[in-house]
């Protein structure tokens, strides 16, 4: 029988082959316009605020509230198989030297996030005179002690309660973790030591309490799989996913926006997209997050031109991946029931996500109205979405043609 060690190796190649595999969907070309555009409008308009921010802003306590959450969401990544529960079995005594992998693993996953926040962050607390470069320092290197110490922690917790009540040791680490990051920034080492000490006592604590413990093996091998299929649903915004199965719902609530079906439909290929579109969990909320992101950044950008890119962007994503999800399909779908001519899919496909970016141009006009005032940029940022989408939506009907 293989050791676990090997086990883990092979397991954690098969993880990163899976991971690069559809990643190369997701990071194509058209995201890559868009994080570009939508990264430019968020830094140009956050350089312009930092002008005008008053040295009272609260960026410290900011700050640490941001990077303390960051420090304390992640579970353990285990890549454990449900077969797992019952081979592993005479193994257990040696299955802290697959979970060590594992959880080194998980610290090095997990450490970008609170990184980048940091880094966001330093301009403004430099702006409000909060901190310099020797608390980013040591800041940075508290980053990583705490973020080592907490995934142990939070495996540790896990495995002593079997994963009940994680909300509750999850609240208590970032009252703890948000306390040493504002000390830090705040200029108050004093008490840092203190809340380290406090942190060290907590994990000790969970460690001895799950020492005795068998390993819950059931709890573990769910946690993985919710987190692979949480990989996948987000894969499948981009590419199909053969083993994944989109739930649906069917919303009669907005009922009102879809045609009833009658004898002699004269296009059965709208009404079973516009079907598709509207009960599709993913595809439905997927639109529904971009048009509600438009609409914060009209509400929260101060400068138009940034407003522009920005919602510009956001309608370029809205267009190509909703054009790409019912372009998606089974083998078999209902349209093949019909006795309707094999061309008319595409042209439906055109009218259906122009119908829903108009829908996106009119919130986004209502809302800069609102926001705004009657005046040319609400007119103007609607024009944009309608102009960006109808682009879109044609270059993808090109592309797909060729």
């Amino acid at each position: 029988m293989n050791s676990l060690r090997e086990i883990w190796a092979r397991r954690f190649v098969h993880y990163m082959n899976e991971l690069q595999k559809y990643m190369k969907f997701v990071f194509t070309g058209h995201l890559v316009i868009v994080l570009l555009f939508t990264i430019g409008a968020g830094g140009y308009a956050y350089s312009e605020w930092l002008k005008e921010v008053p040295e009272s802003f609260p960026s410290a306590i900011i700050a640490a509230i941001l990077i303390g959450s960051a420090l304390v969401f992640g579970a353990p990544v285990t890549l454990l198989k449900p077969a797992d529960s019952v081979f592993f079995l005479p193994m257990e005594k040696k299955l802290e030297d697959y979970l060590n992998r594992s959880l080194r693993y998980s610290l090095i996953s997990q450490l970008p996030i609170p990184f980048m926040l940091l880094i966001v962050m330093m301009p403004l607390l430099a702006a409000t005179n909060d901190a310099g470069m020797p608390q980013f320092l040591l800041t940075a290197i508290i980053i990583i002690l705490v973020k080592w110490i907490y995934v142990e922690t939070e495996y540790h917790y896990r495995r002593a309660s079997d994963g009940e009540g994680i909300l509750k040791d999850r609240l208590v680490r970032f009252i703890l973790s948000a306390l040493l990051i504002y000390m830090m920034l705040a200029g108050h080492p004093i008490f840092i030591p203190v809340i380290g000490l406090v942190m060290a006592l907590y994990y000790l604590h969970y460690k001895k309490k799950s020492a005795g413990k068998p390993f819950p093996y059931e709890h573990f091998i769910t946690l993985e799989q919710n987190r692979m299929m949480r990989f996948y649903r987000f894969a499948n915004y981009f590419t199909d996913v053969p083993h994944l199965k989109g739930s649906v719902s069917r919303r009669a609530w907005l009922g009102f926006l879809m045609r009833p079906g009658k004898f002699g439909q004269t296009s059965p290929q709208r009404y079973l997209l516009q079907r598709t579109l509207i009960r599709t969990d993913d595809t439905f909320w997927l639109w529904v997050r971009l048009t509600a992101l438009s609409i914060l950044g009209v509400v929260l950008i101060p400068f138009p031109i940034v407003i522009y890119i920005f919602i510009g962007a956001l309608a370029f994503a809205s267009s190509i991946q909703l054009v790409h999800a019912l372009r998606a399909g089974d083998d078999f779908r209902m349209d093949m029931l019909f006795p309707a001519a094999t061309n008319t899919r595409a042209p439906a496909i055109r009218k259906t996500v122009s119908s829903i970016q108009l829908l996106q141009a009119l919130f986004v006009l209502i809302i800069g109205i609102v926001v705004g005032g009657i005046s040319f940029t609400p007119i103007i940022m609607a024009i944009i979405v309608v102009v960006v989408s109808m682009a879109t939506i044609r270059f993808s009907d090109e592309k797909n043609t060729d």
